[in-house]
């Protein structure tokens, strides 16, 4: 369990459920058992049964990974906490640091250095280290640029700076490549979430064809 360490962030869907939560590693027993933070949400803990089968999702430096395990004890208090044993290995879900989904998403941004002049852009694919997108300006490699994107109805508004690492000239336009410039945690790992939500809802629809 190389790959995971007490104090991970982690994402936790129930059984067959779409939903996700987010929670945290504990602890690591020397068995592999793990304990995790009891869920939340709207300020109150999912309830979670024993014997219930979750999915863990999380990211770090080298990817992003996901295995099942099975809920074996709980212990409730002021911080609650769930007992997992994990029941299939731990599976690197792309070679990529950070897997990038293609959506069309207009969003609008400004030059860090002007605060006044605001621009618009589409989005054409967005990973959890930057994304691709259609501007109308060019925009010289190495400018850093404020962006505001609406992920979806679920997330406010989201300001993040970037910096520009390509830009190549077409027809209608120019296309750029941003990378994130200093991101929190936490807003990359909303980002993260977005992308698996997308993800799973792309599945669907697959299947339903």
């Amino acid at each position: 369990m190389e790959n995971i360490k007490p104090g991970q962030k982690i994402e936790i869907s129930i059984g067959k459920s779409n939903n996700k939560y987010t929670s945290k590693i504990d602890d690591i027993s020397a068995d592999g058992t793990l304990l995790i933070e009891a869920p939340m949400h709207n300020g109150h803990f999912v309830p979670v049964r024993i014997g219930a089968k979750l999915n863990i999702t999380f990211f770090n430096k080298n990817g992003i990974y996901t295995f099942d395990g099975i809920v074996i004890n709980r212990f409730l208090g002021n911080i609650s906490f769930i007992q997992l044993k994990r029941i299939t290995d731990i599976e690197k879900l792309q070679r990529r640091q950070f897997f990038r989904l293609e959506k069309i998403m207009e969003f609008k941004y400004k030059k860090s250095d002007d605060s006044e002049i605001m621009e618009k852009g589409v989005i054409k694919d967005i990973s959890g280290g930057g994304f691709r997108a259609k501007v109308k300006k060019k925009l010289e490699v190495g400018t850093e640029i404020i962006c505001f994107l609406n992920l979806d109805d679920e997330f406010e508004e989201i300001a993040q700076k970037c910096k520009v690492i390509r830009c190549n000239f077409f027809e209608d336009g120019y296309e750029i490549a941003v990378q994130y410039a200093d991101i929190e945690d936490r807003l990359r790992e909303k980002i993260i979430s977005f992308i698996f939500k997308e993800q799973r809802k792309l599945k669907r629809r697959q299947i339903n064809l």
